[in-house]
């Protein structure tokens, strides 16, 4: 994804993530995003970010981490999520022939896949973000974050604007 079609947040706390979240609500309903990767080191927070994605999608089961079994799967009125976890994949196309390929084919999934980075071949995501303790790896509740949009004209930055 090119760089221009970037947003940086630095330094923001899971109540940035919250606000986040919630711009990004509209572009999921209206099916403008539907595969999102997510990257950044182990403890990084991929997880708890689309844990507050999912709350915001509607979400009200218990939702848990796919690290042992990769996928994790929940239903909407409108759409089939999935979780998706290849930090245990081993072989970089294994996702190819099972279960994790066969959900890139069905219609109105939205997925959050984990590790993007461990598989090759994936199609390409509508978002990616990145991730990173960066600088606050002391002050454990802040994270650097990156979007990258696959399409430049969803990239507005007012609309991505987070309060001071």
């Amino acid at each position: 994804m090119d760089k221009k079609n970037k947003i940086v947040y630095k330094g923001i706390e899971e109540s940035g993530f919250v606000i986040l979240a919630s711009k990004l609500r509209p572009l999921i309903d209206s099916n403008t995003l539907n595969y999102f990767y997510f990257s950044g080191e182990i403890g990084s927070g991929k997880t708890s970010y689309i844990r507050i994605l999912l709350r915001h999608i509607g979400i009200t089961e218990n939702i848990k981490s796919p690290s042992f079994n990769m996928v994790e799967h929940y239903e909407t009125e409108k759409k089939t999520i999935y979780h998706v976890d290849l930090f245990r994949m081993e072989n970089p196309t294994a996702w190819q022939d099972g279960e994790i390929g066969s959900l890139f084919e069905e219609e109105n999934t939205l997925i959050f896949l984990e590790w993007p980075e461990k598989a090759k071949g994936l199609p390409s995501p509508d978002a990616r973000l990145e991730i990173s303790v960066g600088a606050y790896h002391i002050e454990k509740n802040k994270r650097d974050l990156s979007i990258y949009f696959k399409e430049p004209e969803l990239l507005n930055n007012r609309y991505f604007l987070l309060p001071k």
